[in-house]
């Protein structure tokens, strides 16, 4: 008999203890439009649990109020990282690492992130009396980088006789500029606009 009740005492304790390393994980935070300074509300948020060897497990998913504020609150287990994924219309995507040693049981784990409404630029370049050896060389100085559609950055080269129109992605609301050089001759310059969130801004240049 005693015997019997002390496997119900250590089955008992190992119940508690394994609930003990179960422990709630809250993160929450703010997501803020930056093309316009505003908390962004609608925004889906999931969090992915990140472990080497294993696909990434989708532990939540939530909506922006709002203010802005999303929360999560999942037990803690052991893995490398979380990863932080946004997504709204017309907005560029957020996709943020946390590290689990940064991850605390005391509190909330608080994490705010940005995002830029989309825009377009829709450059025009226009070669007038060219020759096919004419070359322009042109360099973006300030616009959204890091995406398919963004303009890249470096060295850029249109050759010949050109009139083309080439559109690119950028952040809404903020300055988008390149330099542009006519190889072997003088003309040379800075184009810039300031671009409109959700629409096309045109900028052209005529050389």
């Amino acid at each position: 008999m005693k015997y019997f009740a002390l496997i119900l005492v250590s089955l008992l304790l190992f119940s508690l203890s394994c609930k003990k390393g179960k422990a709630e994980v809250k993160i929450r935070g703010v997501i803020t439009d930056a093309s316009f300074g505003l908390p962004l509300s609608g925004v889906e948020v999931k969090i992915y649990q990140i472990s080497s060897g294993f696909d990434d497990e989708l532990i939540g998913t939530a909506t922006t109020n709002a203010s802005g504020e999303y929360s999560f609150l999942f037990d803690r287990d052991q893995t490398e990282s979380y990863s932080i994924v946004s997504n709204k219309e017309n907005y560029y995507d957020l996709n943020e690492s946390i590290s689990f040693s940064d991850i605390t049981i005391e509190e909330d784990n608080i994490y705010n992130y940005s995002t830029f409404a989309k825009s377009w630029v829709s450059c025009k370049f226009t070669n007038n009396f060219g020759q096919p050896s004419d070359v322009l060389r042109y360099i973006k100085q300030s616009g959204r980088s890091g995406c398919s559609t963004c303009c890249p950055e470096g060295e850029l080269f249109l050759n010949g006789n050109v009139d083309t129109t080439i559109i690119y992605s950028t952040n809404g609301n903020e300055v988008f500029s390149y330099q542009y050089f006519v190889v072997g001759t003088a003309d040379q310059g800075l184009k810039s606009t300031n671009t409109l969130a959700f629409d096309t801004t045109s900028l052209n240049l005529v050389y």
